[in-house]
């Protein structure tokens, strides 16, 4: 068969002649250098008169050729007139027609259109099969999917650009449907192309993992909140039969992709929660899901991936019945990292609906996993979880205070915060006292409050950093210890005890009497005389 049936009768001589006249040897030279050295990313033919190409040079640039006029081809380089990505992305268009780069490099060199090729007379082009149609079963339009793109993939070497136009042309054979048949078909496209993201992923070498990871999930971040857009629609009372096997359809996918271990990229567990999170309220999806859960449960392969999954829909589904117990149990053996976020959804609600003996088991549990933990981002979830509930929860007697004080000195921050927000001025100085923080490096507008509210409070913490300031044993040491000691006369004041002070003066001088440099600071600062 011959391969240029992909072009329209008379467009491969065309395009070959523009070629010939308009770009310059030594650009199509350094096309071809481009194009052997794998600076074309993709390339795709995005219509009957256009091919798209993405090429790496320094920067990715976007290039677009006109089969019929070249002059209205473009490139992202913002070249004058046809430049040297162009002839790179035609090459790779030859290669993917099945034709030799090299001999259309040379044959263009020459001025000459490639043997063979110079009346290609009528072609049978090869057509994609025709889709389902807006009538079309969701099982004939998944088949369609991976028929037609299931092989676009293997073009995705180092950026997911071929992706995004597969999207946009799955999405586009939609785009004159009722707006109801439109979301499912896009939320069935958008599972589909993340499928196919993960097997580009999947194929990628050890050494570029971290780089493709971080290049896809950028990209992906775009579509996955779109889908979480699409899904907010799901309604199961409402639902027909024809939405119903859609959505059926959606969640098996979903399903099978979070049970799989090689998908190791995207969170599937995620969208396969997220789709839950519109359905859980029916007790007969629920029930229907729940025995095809208990069945894979039941079987003796489970690894300890698919085990966590399992677990948590079903610790979900148990704690939308109200049996928070049962489902805390159920997380007993399930890894931790991947259910975290659910677990402490489950928290959230039951604070929020005050149910405070289901929220202190959730509590119990986090508090149990996160003993050892001392990263401060994983902690702030629960540690705000115990900030809310000290304060509608008062009639827990410091229970949840507790569990921060426990979390020292990862837990400093919330802790202090918690206390200044609860005006606990003593419990907060002297929790800066108990870290060693000096003065100077707290917040001011903190340091304001306490001084106007409870002066007292930071008395303490002032004696000890002028105590560290002189034992520094230099002169700028004790220049430090004089500004502290100007804040802490203030502070005596304040609090009325202006003889206290005296007495504390007198004591520092008869104490550090040999040191003359000190002596010095203190007569210059005016703090003896």
């Amino acid at each position: 068969m011959d391969m240029t049936a992909s072009l329209a009768d008379g467009q491969w001589n065309a395009m070959n002649q523009q070629m010939i006249d308009h770009i310059p040897h030594s650009a199509l030279e350094q096309g071809m250098t481009s194009f052997r050295s794998g600076m074309v990313r993709s390339v795709d033919q995005i219509e009957e008169n256009r091919v798209y190409g993405i090429v790496d040079d320094v920067r990715i640039l976007a290039v677009i050729l006109d089969l019929e006029q070249l002059r209205y081809s473009n490139c992202t380089c913002q070249a004058e007139g046809p430049c040297r990505h162009m002839g790179a992305v035609w090459y790779a268009y030859c290669a993917r027609l099945g034709i030799e780069p090299q001999a259309v490099h040379e044959h263009l060199l020459r001025g000459e259109i490639l043997p063979g090729r110079e009346s290609p007379g009528p072609q049978t082009r090869t057509e994609r099969p025709p889709s389902p149609g807006a009538d079309g079963s969701v099982t004939a339009w998944r088949a369609w999917f991976g028929e037609v793109y299931g092989e676009v993939w293997q073009q995705c070497k180092q950026s997911l650009h071929p992706m995004q136009s597969v999207l946009s042309e799955m999405k586009g054979s939609a785009k004159h449907w009722g707006k109801a048949r439109q979301r499912y078909h896009w939320l069935h496209t958008i599972e589909f192309v993340l499928e196919q993201v993960e097997l580009a992923y999947a194929v990628t070498d050890s050494y570029s993992k971290y780089y493709y990871e971080m290049s896809f999930t950028r990209s992906v971040d775009p579509w996955i909140a779109h889908f979480e857009e699409l899904s907010v629609s799901l309604d199961p009372a409402a639902m027909s039969s024809w939405e119903a096997s859609w959505t059926t359809a959606l969640i098996d996918a979903l399903r099978e992709r979070a049970l799989d271990p090689q998908a190791t990229l995207l969170r599937w567990d995620r969208l396969y929660h997220l789709i839950w999170s519109r359905l859980s309220d029916s007790a007969s999806w629920r029930e229907t899901e729940r025995r095809t859960l208990e069945e894979l449960l039941e079987q003796q392969s489970c690894d300890q991936h698919q085990l966590t999954f399992l677990q948590s829909v079903l610790a979900h589904f148990d704690v939308i019945e109200g049996r928070d117990e049962e489902a805390v149990a159920r997380l007993a053996d399930a890894a931790f990292d991947p259910v975290v976020e659910l677990v402490y959804g489950f928290a959230r609600q039951r604070l929020e609906a005050r149910e405070w003996e289901a929220f202190g088991r959730w509590m119990d549990y986090l508090h149990r996993q996160l003993a050892d933990c001392r990263n401060t981002a994983i902690l702030k979830p629960y540690l705000t979880l115990c900030r809310e509930a000290d304060i509608h929860h008062p009639a827990a007697g410091g229970r949840w205070t507790e569990r921060m004080i426990a979390l020292l000195p990862y837990a400093y921050s919330e802790l202090s915060e918690h206390w200044m927000e609860r005006s606990d001025y003593e419990a907060w100085a002297d929790l800066q006292l108990f870290i060693g923080v000096r003065p100077e490096e707290l917040d001011m507008q903190d340091v304001r409050s306490v001084a106007k509210h409870a002066p007292s409070a930071l008395i303490p913490l002032y004696h000890q950093a002028v105590d560290e300031a002189i034992l520094s044993r230099n002169r700028q040491g004790y220049r430090n210890a004089v500004k502290l000691l100007k804040k802490l006369e203030k502070l005596y004041q304040s609090d009325g005890r202006a003889a206290t002070w005296e007495l504390y003066v007198e004591q520092l001088a008869n104490k550090y009497q040999r040191l003359r440099a000190l002596q010095e600071e203190l007569w210059k600062g005016k703090i003896v005389t």
